[in-house]
């Protein structure tokens, strides 16, 4: 098995831990046989721009459908109402603050004149990742990445701070662009935190079942060492109640 490793996407402000995990489990899978392979993929460092590109764009239009009139919610406004304030009211009640700043970005990257210089680039960019994952699988089995570069942070505290969360899907954002299939599997604890680590496995289109048997085999080598389900060894949690974008779970 040949286990390819994004020189790209190195640990540089991945969080400590994190990149211990990821460490540990090549290490198991290279005292089992496995090669680790370093892989070239440039055009990743891209790939979060592209990505918050496409995705407005296509979720800005895949909403036109919630109008209020056909289907979901509908919040009739004060006065005499109209198609058209009685969709902008549904909107305004129903939309969270994460959809609207989407669909305004979506809106402004499909307008005219900046079709070509926003979505038009990012389709380019996603051809030059597809492209990048070809050259890499042409190398190894499957390409091995730490499933996020942080663990989990509290419920809302990054509600203030989007492109902080954005940010967060540098390592899973490259497969949905280029549309092939990956699977995440707990890896172990940071020693910062105690939370879970994941180690996020990618294949070729349609080779889901690779994806499997990796897992599979890396879960099972993990097991064995820890002597059992990582979530017996995983901190308890407890709900605290609060008030503001603080509140959340600790």
């Amino acid at each position: 098995l040949k286990v390819g490793v994004i020189r790209e996407l190195d640990d540089r402000g991945f969080q400590k831990g994190v990149s211990d995990s990821f460490r540990a489990s090549l290490a198991a899978m290279e005292a089992q046989g496995a090669e680790i392979v370093e892989t070239s993929a440039p055009h990743f460092e891209y790939g979060v721009a592209a990505y918050y590109l496409i995705l407005p764009a296509e979720a800005s239009s895949n909403l036109a459908k919630f109008d209020s009139v056909r289907f979901g919610l509908r919040v009739t406004p004060q006065g005499t109402p109209t198609v058209e304030n009685v969709m902008a009211t549904t909107r305004d009640a129903g939309f969270g603050p994460e959809v609207k700043r989407r669909i305004i970005l979506g809106t402004y990257a499909l307008s005219a004149g900046y079709y070509d210089a926003y979505y038009g680039s990012a389709q380019k960019v996603r051809t030059l990742i597809q492209q990048d994952f070809d050259a890499a699988f042409a190398q190894v089995d499957v390409i091995a990445t730490p499933s996020a570069p942080t663990t989990a942070f509290r419920l809302g505290e990054k509600l203030d701070d989007p492109l902080q969360m954005y940010l967060n899907d540098v390592t899973t954002i490259p497969a949905n662009l280029a549309g092939v299939p990956g699977i995440s599997v707990p890896s172990g604890l940071a020693e910062e935190d105690g939370l879970p680590v994941g180690i996020q496995f990618l294949a070729p289109a349609r080779e889901d079942a690779r994806l499997y048997r990796v897992g599979a085999a890396l879960e099972a080598l993990l097991l064995d060492q820890w002597g059992g389900p990582l979530l017996d060894k995983a901190p308890s949690l407890t709900l605290r109640q609060a008030q503001g974008p603080e509140a959340g779970v600790n």
